[in-house]
C-alpha cells in the first residue's frame, strides 16, 4: 500500500451519491473521467431517470468544454449489461462524449470492475453502478479523495482509457 501524504478522504451515504454527483458535475470546470462498470440509460430501466439525468450533465459539461471521458466495461459475459454499456455508449457518442471500452488486458484480466469517477481535482470512489438500482435500491458505499491520492487514480484512468477500446461498429 502507499501511504498519501496531503489527502483528505470523506464518505458519501449511499443515499447522496446520486445528488452529490449531480452537483459536482453541474460545477466542474476542467475534466470529468468516469469509469463505470455498469452504466444503464436504457429508459425501461432508468425508472426515475436517475441515470439519464447524470448523463445530461456529463452532455452539458462537454458543452462547456470540460473535457470528459467515460469508460465503460466491455468484456462482459452478461449479455443484459453488456447491452445497457453498448446503449449508453452510443446515446453518449450522439452528443460527442468520448467513450470506451475496457477490454481484457495482456495479463489475462477481464478490463475494469471499477466504479470511480474524477471531477476536477476529486475522485468519488466508490461501489455505484450507474443503474436505477444502484442510486435508489441497493446499500452502496462512496469515498472522496481530495489530494495527492486523486494523481494516482488519473494515472490509472489514463492507462485504462488507453487501453480502451472504441464502440464496435454498427
Amino acid at each position: 500500500m502507499i501511504p498519501f501524504d496531503n489527502t483528505k478522504l470523506a464518505r458519501v451515504d449511499d443515499r447522496e451519491y446520486y445528488e452529490f454527483m449531480l452537483s459536482i458535475l453541474e460545477r466542474a470546470k476542467s475534466r470529468v473521467w468516469a469509469s463505470i462498470f455498469i452504466y444503464d440509460i436504457r429508459p425501461g430501466r432508468d425508472l426515475e431517470g436517475l441515470v439519464m439525468s447524470l448523463t445530461t450533465a456529463l452532455i452539458n459539461c462537454r458543452g462547456r468544454g470540460v473535457d470528459v471521458k467515460v469508460l465503460l466495461a466491455g468484456f462482459l459475459r452478461t449479455g443484459d449489461i453488456a447491452v445497457a454499456n453498448l446503449a449508453s455508449g452510443l446515446y453518449l457518442s450522439q452528443f460527442r462524449v468520448p467513450n470506451r471500452r475496457a477490454m481484457i488486458q495482456n495479463d489475462g484480466r477481464n478490463g475494469s470492475h471499477a466504479k470511480y469517477v474524477i471531477c476536477d481535482d476529486l475522485a468519488v470512489v466508490g461501489s455505484q453502478n450507474w443503474t436505477d438500482d444502484g442510486f435508489r435500491l441497493n446499500i452502496e458505499d462512496a469515498v472522496v479523495l481530495e489530494g495527492r491520492a486523486v494523481h494516482a487514480m488519473e494515472m490509472e484512468f489514463l492507462r485504462q482509457w488507453d487501453l480502451g477500446k472504441g464502440l464496435p461498429n454498427n
